[in-house]
């Protein structure tokens, strides 16, 4: 069964000593909870990547889904299908590095010079812009092309005052769960930083949190799509 938030809610309440919720109520720990899936999500983007299909406009530029947070990766293009079990792929989609397509062809933006197609080849991808990326060939507004995003984890409702209200599966995979409790931890403890030995505390927990993450960042530095320098030809 997939880890509830009331798991973690319930888990941090036994922590602090606060099982009534008097010092620490559930809608305050609910907000942290929140605020640790997001924290995250930014630091972990595959931690709430999701497949999707773009339909693509015309142009090299495009965009990913509003709400989305980065592109991961742009796998294949689709021949049709919108979901899951009725996508039908094409031909697959390596991403290049912009400085090697900027070189080789530089008016590959310009449809006059570079013909336009309903089919992608190349993907482009700066993460100083991670919510768009660019295609190649530019898109004649034809095209569809499977994607992984990474996307804002749903919001718990944060309402409830008891913890059967956070019966609810965490909007991330369940190895996070440790993660977002420290966090949350580390949130309580800070409320009452006045005291010396809180503010140990919070600061523990938080090094906890980053530490859980950083460990599993460590293949993940830069986590947009990479590229290797090779070349790229019109008919690639």
């Amino acid at each position: 069964m997939p880890v509830q938030v009331s798991d973690v809610l319930s888990r941090a309440q036994k922590l602090i000593q606060d099982d009534t919720g008097i010092r620490w109520p559930l809608p305050e720990l609910a907000c942290w909870f929140n605020d640790g899936a997001r924290e995250v999500a930014i630091h972990k983007p595959s931690a709430s990547a999701k497949s999707v299909v773009l339909p693509l406009v015309r142009g090299t530029r495009q965009v990913i889904p509003a709400g989305a947070l980065m592109l991961l990766r742009v796998i294949r293009n689709l021949k049709s299908g919108s979901t899951d079990s009725n996508r039908i792929g094409g031909r697959s989609v390596r991403v290049v590095n912009r400085d090697v397509l900027d070189t080789q062809h530089p008016d590959w933006h310009d449809e006059d010079v570079a013909a336009f197609s309903p089919q992608v080849k190349h993907f482009v991808f700066d993460e100083s812009d991670p919510t768009a990326f660019y295609v190649y060939p530019g898109n004649d507004g034809q095209g569809r092309v499977e994607a992984l995003v990474s996307h804002s984890p749903e919001p718990v409702n944060t309402s409830g005052t008891t913890l059967s209200a956070y019966n609810v599966p965490m909007p991330l995979p369940d190895v996070y769960a440790n993660a977002v409790l420290d966090y949350v931890l580390y949130r309580a403890y800070s409320k009452d930083a006045s005291f010396a030995e809180n503010m140990q505390r919070a600061g523990a927990h938080y090094n906890a949190f980053t530490t859980s993450l950083g460990i599993k960042l460590t293949n993940e530095t830069g986590a947009g799509p990479t590229t290797a320098g090779y070349r790229v030809t019109r008919d690639a």
